[in-house]
């Protein structure tokens, strides 16, 4: 038996066609995401945190109890506000959210004082509110300042960081 031994020079591949799973352009299977409206989403960003500070003051003075999920649901309503108006990806929308959330926290805090200072007087809420030295801000709030409070500010900084963007489909 006499096998022959292939000739290496000769070619058995043509190129008759080109390759059938091969497209000829290629083909987008997501949507492009938009750019968004960053203005838009840190106005939304501010109301909510107005919103939220200002819920967070009466369910605080009205219970006369500190509740720390407060904080939560404000970095919550500020990361959807701005996640749902702004509709943008950036990480730039992340970083209004988180800021805007953390100050809803401190407004929250301190129209709480506000209004736990004027219970205990003869004049009102927005007369007390009117009376108070701004320089002495971060006194006051820093002398009130527990460490339970950093903990939900960073929970309430976190849920405005993660909620600030628009959901991919």
């Amino acid at each position: 038996m006499s096998e022959s031994t292939p000739d290496p020079t000769a070619s058995q591949v043509t190129a008759s066609a080109p390759a059938a799973s091969v497209p000829a352009e290629p083909t987008l299977t997501q949507p492009v995401p938009s750019a968004g409206n960053l203005p838009l989403g840190i106005v939304a960003g501010l109301v909510a945190a107005l919103i939220g500070a200002v819920l967070w003051a009466v369910i605080t003075v009205t219970t006369e109890y500190q509740i720390g999920f407060m904080a939560v649901g404000v970095g919550f309503l500020v990361g959807a506000a701005v996640g749902k108006f702004g509709g943008g990806q950036d990480v730039s929308y992340r970083i209004a959210g988180a800021v805007l959330a953390l100050f809803g926290c401190v407004l929250g805090n301190f129209l709480t004082i506000v209004g736990f200072v004027a219970g205990r007087g003869d004049e009102g809420f927005f007369s007390t509110l009117g009376q108070i030295d701004l320089a002495a801000v971060p006194s006051i709030m820093a002398s009130t300042a527990s460490p339970m409070d950093f903990l939900f500010y960073g929970i309430a900084v976190y849920e405005g960081f993660k909620l600030s963007v628009k959901n991919q489909p």
